[in-house]
């Protein structure tokens, strides 16, 4: 529905111009969790440097670098329309998650945690697990 909104929003635009915006639109919501995952690499590397090893920690935290800054550049090179847009799209979804993990906590159907074991899955719903 939040993409139909944003294609009424570029009514003005060639379906060409359309599809190229939704493609970069796509590309730029796996874009934000790529460059959040190699930001958080980096993060566990730097703070907890005694868990690996001195070669492979090397290797692995210029991988992570290259990584952020490749997410980075093609979120740049998405445009800022795309990027505004996407920003939208990406906020009018913070509620939807809030309202649904307060529907979770209120029907009593939590994450399990590991001191009380699994929830039985046909009390659970998708988003409570």
């Amino acid at each position: 529905m939040l993409i139909s909104i944003l294609m009424l929003m570029n009514y003005s635009q060639t379906l060409v111009e359309q599809f190229n915006f939704v493609i970069l639109l796509a590309t730029l919501t796996t874009l934000v969790p790529y460059a959040y995952a190699a930001a958080a690499e980096m993060y566990l590397f730097v703070s907890e440097r005694e868990r690996f090893s001195g070669r492979n920690l090397t290797r692995d935290l210029v991988i992570a670098v290259l990584a952020f800054a490749y997410a980075i550049y093609a979120i740049v090179g998405a445009g800022t329309d795309v990027i505004a847009k996407g920003f939208i799209l990406l906020m009018l979804g913070v509620p939807v998650y809030v309202y649904l993990k307060w529907r979770c906590r209120s029907r009593g159907q939590v994450a399990a945690s590991a001191t009380t074991g699994p929830r039985p899955a046909d009390r659970a719903l998708p988003m409570c697990r």
